[in-house]
């Protein structure tokens, strides 16, 4: 099928749709432990069904446009995610969220990706500010975020609850202003 946004020759941003559910599963099962330690609802993807319902409930937030789920496909497979994970619309920013599989990272899939995605959020969906909230020690998300452009802008304290403890979320910025003078240089 036809990726929402082409990387490259091997790289497509799929929109969340039924027949990713099983691939979405496995890839998260298959690295469970690694991304539990930094994404809070790792522990709610238990088997297909409740990938199924997300897929379904990414569909509708994709839809009425409060979300832009997306998975990246390497060669037709299931490697990672990038999204928008909450749109707000008066104020031209949004926050957005990506995650690979552990056998995928170091090879700059993400770093493509997030530019693609990053230049279709600026261009297309008319964003000001994105943003990238990050638990302090994720030190690859963070270096990702870097490589990008974003600026650390400070830490939100106790933020986030995961796994029943709360956590600092450091938050990383990307100006359009920003994002136009470097595609300059």
């Amino acid at each position: 099928m036809k990726p929402f946004l082409r990387i490259d020759e091997q790289l497509g941003l799929h929109l969340a749709r039924p027949e990713l559910a099983v691939a979405i599963f496995e890839a998260v099962d298959e690295n469970r432990a690694f991304l539990r330690q930094w994404l809070p609802w790792v522990d709610s993807t238990l088997s297909v069904e409740d990938t199924e319902a997300f897929v379904k409930a990414s569909m509708k937030s994709n839809s009425d446009g409060s979300q832009l789920i997306c998975f990246i496909l390497e060669n037709e497979r299931l490697v990672g995610a990038i999204s928008v994970v909450h749109f707000n619309r008066e104020h031209s920013r949004c926050e957005i969220g990506y995650w690979l599989r552990a056998d995928c990272q170091g090879r700059g899939i993400l770093t493509r990706s997030a530019k693609v995605f990053i230049r279709y959020l600026f261009q297309r969906k008319h964003m000001n500010r994105l943003e990238i909230h990050i638990i302090p020690g994720n030190a690859k998300s963070q270096a990702a975020a870097q490589r990008l452009g974003f600026q650390s802008d400070g830490v939100l304290r106790k933020a986030l609850r995961m796994y029943g403890s709360f956590h600092d979320l450091e938050v990383f910025s990307l100006l359009k202003a920003d994002w136009e003078q470097d595609k300059k240089s």
